[in-house]
């Protein structure tokens, strides 16, 4: 099999220069970043599949967002720990100025920013530091891991050191192995899921939630009606009855809070036998008065305004 392992110059970390570099190659071809390779396998903690295939569909790359403090925190502390890490192990851990690539003839084109990296003439060597809100107990999230193979895959070594900064407020490391097989296995599921990005088609093992679906679609045509079969007809019946059957019990939900809030009265909540079962409490909120800001501000209103496509399903001929 023929592959590809090269470096690109690392754009400024969180950029949308970076961004750009992660979701597209030199020839316009998607690719799969080494921080959500787990969704492909619905392993991750914070990407879902369907979240991921949206992305890679799109045509065009995610923006920068606002960081977390969970990013910041980590952003902030790891160069701290990179220098706890050189202390610990003795190796002159280095943050690269490049990025790392891995492209085969199957189809398969991975990248990898790496936080650590040592090499000379005796190998290469791969630092993945985290900092962790919880106690770590030692073994790695399936997210963590896939993360750990990619980048072995893509910077050519075989294993991984983690440093972990947790809440105990200690450094704690992990040597991942990474074999052979795992990166067979990860090159294998990537081409497939990859194969299917190329053919604007959803990847294996993807089901679409409604939210996803409709960042999928975000271009309309106006007044394009699409001819079903009748084969088609019965997920349409489906969805009017599922419909229904939420109204209905919206409707016997709407009831029974009225009934036991009028039980509770202006009280904070009602005790079964001295122990609480529903509070209804008061509690005030503050509400910005878009209208009057435009009324008074238009110039500022449209300033900070964006347009976005919002598409709305509606069901023809089902009982409202």
């Amino acid at each position: 099999m023929e592959y590809n392992r090269y470096r690109i110059t690392k754009q400024e970390h969180g950029s949308q220069a970076w961004l750009n570099d992660r979701f597209i190659d030199e020839n316009g071809d998607k690719r799969i970043s080494a921080s959500a390779a787990a969704a492909i396998y619905g392993l991750h903690r914070f990407v879902k599949a369907d979240q991921y295939a949206a992305e890679l569909l799109s045509d065009t790359p995610p923006v920068p967002l606002e960081p977390s403090w969970a990013m910041t925190r980590g952003n902030d502390l790891e160069p701290l720990c990179m220098k706890w890490a050189t202390d610990k192990t003795g190796v002159e851990w280095t943050t690269p100025e490049e990025m790392f690539v891995y492209n085969d003839e199957r189809g398969a084109r991975l990248i990898s920013t790496l936080d650590g990296f040592f090499e000379s003439e005796n190998g290469r060597m791969v630092l993945e530091i985290k900092t962790f809100n919880r106690p770590w107990d030692g073994e790695l999230p399936d997210y963590w891991r896939i993360q750990g193979i990619q980048q072995a895959i893509c910077a050519d070594v075989d294993c991984i050191l983690w440093a972990v900064f947790d809440s105990s407020l200690s450094m704690q490391y992990y040597t991942q192995e990474v074999s052979e097989e795992e990166k067979e296995e990860h090159i294998t599921k990537a081409s497939e899921w990859l194969a299917a990005i190329d053919m604007n088609m959803t990847p294996p093992g993807v089901t679409w939630s409604f939210e996803t679906i409709a960042k999928r679609y975000t271009a309309p045509e106006r007044g394009s009606m699409l001819e079903i079969g009748e084969q088609h007809a019965e997920l349409v019946a489906q969805l009017k009855h599922v419909k229904s059957e939420m109204k209905s019990y919206k409707e016997i939900e709407d009831r029974l809070k009225a009934e036991l809030c009028e039980l509770i009265g202006n009280h904070d909540g009602i005790t079964i036998n001295g122990d609480v079962v529903a509070t209804w409490k008061g509690q005030s909120r503050s509400s910005f008065n878009t209208k009057l800001m435009q009324l008074e501000h238009p110039d500022i209103v449209d300033k900070y305004t964006t347009n976005i496509t919002v598409r709305t399903l509606l069901l023809k001929g089902a009982k409202d």
